[in-house]
């Protein structure tokens, strides 16, 4: 029996062993046994892409049609969808597959064969396809299907466009051998930079571009992008993307913010200030220089912010913690407030960027407020850049008697002066 254990404790140690020493899954580069007999060109120069929205149909059996390239596109980011474009020396093609997650398996930069032979080769409004035909257009080849006719090839590689553009030509002037290629505009401008966003949340949208010498390019940007509520940035950059085109319209769809380099990203509002726990604002830096009546806090099921009530004759100070507002310009001081039987010349509004700690010696700036009333009313007050300093303060003085101030909502927001370049 001890022979029996001795023998077993040996052969778990060594299972144990050559488990331990196992190298860690990697999945294989997969790999194609054929050979490409057809460039991209001469696949294209098979269809008259001149004639909209039309197709010949590449016979299963006839002589293989094998053609070969690198993948350009990815649709992880949601803006290529259910294709991926391919090209080599010779020119590009778009190939549709009915799959929402093609970046898993047909990888960017990666090369692949494709045999064309069951496929069908058309445009759609003057733009080559390869795919099936139906429904009087190319349809996306089933993703069922796809592994019967798309064969990748190696490792990945980097992608480097072999065009660049500096001039939009007539869509006519550019070869078709170039439509679906990668490309790289340089000296470009987006019109609405810094205005509209990347696209409408709800519909695919189009963007001018600008070059250096006026032409112009149209950006098609997909709802189902990740970026499409990004601001459009400003200046001039470089704008990576699939060139495309839609009748006569020359167009550039890009794959994921990276394809755009070298802008300003606009600057983005910001909170620079805000109350947020009334209970604990007097621990928190605000500060109360009183002679009467006192300001407090108020907090419950409909109201949280400051209040004083003077019943009797009051000179009060509410003076805030010290605000930087070094980082950001365009700064909007809001509050909402109410104030029953006041007028302007008992409620006081200011704000100081040399608070010396005594109010009588501290020069102070009036921001004029004279929207009181029995309701709760919102107001907005565009502060100066000129105040920008990391010592900004405001303050709300009530000076009078009978009278009650609630203030609540008390936020600064700015635009930041540091933008990001790409």
């Amino acid at each position: 029996m001890k022979h029996i254990y001795s023998i077993l404790t040996v052969i778990i140690a060594a299972v144990l062993f050559a488990g331990c020493n196992l190298d860690p899954d990697v999945a294989p580069i997969p790999t194609y046994d054929g050979q490409a007999n057809t460039t991209i060109a001469e696949l294209l120069a098979m269809h008259d892409i001149g004639a909209t929205d039309s197709y010949i149909h590449i016979p299963e059996d006839a002589d293989d049609i094998i053609i070969c390239g690198i993948i350009t596109t990815s649709d992880k980011h949601g803006n290529c969808y259910k294709y991926i474009n391919i090209e080599d020396e010779t020119g590009a093609i778009q190939i549709k597959i009915n799959s929402s997650t093609l970046y898993n398996k047909y990888r960017l930069g990666q090369r692949v064969f494709v045999k064309c032979n069951g496929l069908d080769l058309g445009d759609y409004r003057k733009l080559p396809q390869l795919g099936m035909w139906a429904n009087d257009k190319i349809e996306p080849i089933p993703s069922g299907k796809a592994h019967l006719y798309l064969f990748p090839d190696g490792p990945t590689q980097p992608v480097i466009p072999t065009v660049t553009m500096t001039t939009i030509p007539n869509a006519d002037a550019i070869p078709f051998t170039d439509y679906n290629r990668l490309v790289k505009l340089e000296g470009a401008t987006f019109v609405e930079g810094g205005i509209a966003t990347y696209c409408d949340p709800y519909t695919a949208t189009s963007h001018d571009i600008k070059m250096a010498d006026g032409t112009t390019i149209t950006m098609r940007t997909s709802n189902y992008a990740d970026f499409y509520n990004e601001t459009l940035p400003t200046g001039t950059g470089t704008i990576y993307g699939i060139l495309t085109r839609y009748n006569n319209y020359v167009q550039i769809v890009i794959r994921d913010l990276d394809d755009v380099q070298g802008f300003i990203n606009p600057a983005q509002s910001t909170d620079v200030f805000t109350v947020n726990d009334y209970n604990n604002a007097f621990n928190q830096g605000w500060l109360k220089v009183s002679n009467g009546s006192e300001w407090t806090t108020l907090v419950n099921s409909s109201f949280a912010g400051f209040i004083i009530n003077a019943n009797s004759q009051t000179d009060s100070w509410l003076i805030s913690p010290t605000i930087n507002l070094t980082a950001t310009s365009e700064n909007v001081l809001s509050f909402s407030h109410r104030a029953p039987n006041a007028g302007s010349n008992t409620m006081k509004c200011y704000y100081t960027i040399n608070y010396t700690g005594d109010v009588n010696s501290t020069t102070w700036v009036e921001i004029p407020i004279s929207n009181f009333n029995s309701s709760m009313l919102d107001f907005n007050y565009n502060i100066p850049d000129a105040a920008g300093s990391s010592q900004f303060r405001i303050a709300f003085r009530y000076s009078g008697n009978g009278s009650t101030w609630a203030i609540s909502n008390i936020k600064i927001t700015g635009m930041e002066t540091t933008p990001d370049t790409k």
